[in-house]
């Protein structure tokens, strides 16, 4: 499919602008080992492979929101620390597809002592340290973790794409972001890389739908085109292809670019400004 009608860029962060291995994802592990630590009082030396097993947890969808699948994760290491899990696409079918909220169904008496409320305020101060959690979540590390690093996880995020090559995007399109994180985490984000993006075309976690709905694309597409245009959607989760696809079939004019691995922002953004011309 030719790309020379896009008029417009939205982008996911996490996996797309943002390698979020070494902070959301280090983030979601660590706050499930601490929250395990907590309810069984003892360590927590059960295996993980973030490596692989968030990418099975993300390809299981409704796994997109990385608090929500630390509250899985530790479900899996509380079953793991006691010898009692199945292997992790068995415990990831229980979930019938519905992510933590299944999963939690599946085992209400363990889901019932790791409440998401706690999950995620560990998961706040790990990543935003002492130095940054009040100003992204609204509470000072140290409530949630008396020991909160100083300096957060989210200062080992990395670029995925060059920024020259991004402002030459932000300079030919328009563009927005579609994104699980919050407004707050959403700034960082654009700082880190060199972006201005309006607020308002910023659709976050702010109490309204969240992927795998499509409603964010469908407004974004409203707001972004001309008669005529498309939109590309650049996205790496079960949850972004699927927002997608549904944003598609309710008539968005939209294409879908999926990043893989390392690089795949690069080449996508490459061949946009290829196929769009000078």
């Amino acid at each position: 499919m030719s790309w020379s009608g896009v008029q417009a860029v939205i982008f996911d962060v996490d996996g797309v602008l943002l390698d979020a291995r070494a902070s959301y994802h280090a983030v979601a592990e660590e706050a499930a080992r601490r929250a395990v630590a907590e309810v069984l009082g003892e360590p927590c030396t059960a295996p993980f492979d973030p490596e692989g097993e968030v990418a099975q947890f993300k390809g299981a969808g409704r796994f997109n929101d990385d608090w929500e699948m630390a509250r899985g994760i530790a479900l899996l290491l509380h079953l793991r620390q006691r010898g009692a899990a199945p292997e992790l696409r068995r415990f990831l079918q229980a979930a019938q597809g519905d992510g933590v909220l299944g999963l939690a169904r599946a085992l209400p008496i363990i889901a019932a002592q790791y409440p998401q409320d706690r999950i995620s305020r560990l998961c706040g101060a790990l990543y935003g340290g002492r130095s940054h959690c009040r100003e992204l979540f609204g509470f000072e590390a140290q409530e949630a973790l008396p020991d909160a690093p100083e300096r957060g996880l989210w200062e080992r995020e990395r670029l995925l794409a060059d920024p020259a090559l991004l402002k030459r995007i932000a300079d030919r399109f328009p563009i927005a972001l579609y994104t699980g994180r919050n407004p707050g985490e959403a700034a960082l984000a654009l700082v880190r890389c060199e972006l201005h993006v309006p607020r308002r075309l910023c659709w976050v976690s702010d109490g309204r739908p969240r992927k795998p709905d499509p409603e964010g694309l469908l407004w974004l597409c409203g707001q972004l085109l001309r008669p005529g245009g498309q939109a590309l959607f650049v996205g790496d989760t079960a949850d972004d292809r699927a927002a997608a696809e549904a944003a598609q079939a309710r008539g968005a004019p939209l294409v879908y670019a999926h990043v893989v691995e390392p690089g795949d922002t690069t080449r996508i953004l490459s061949r946009l400004l290829d196929e769009t011309g000078p």
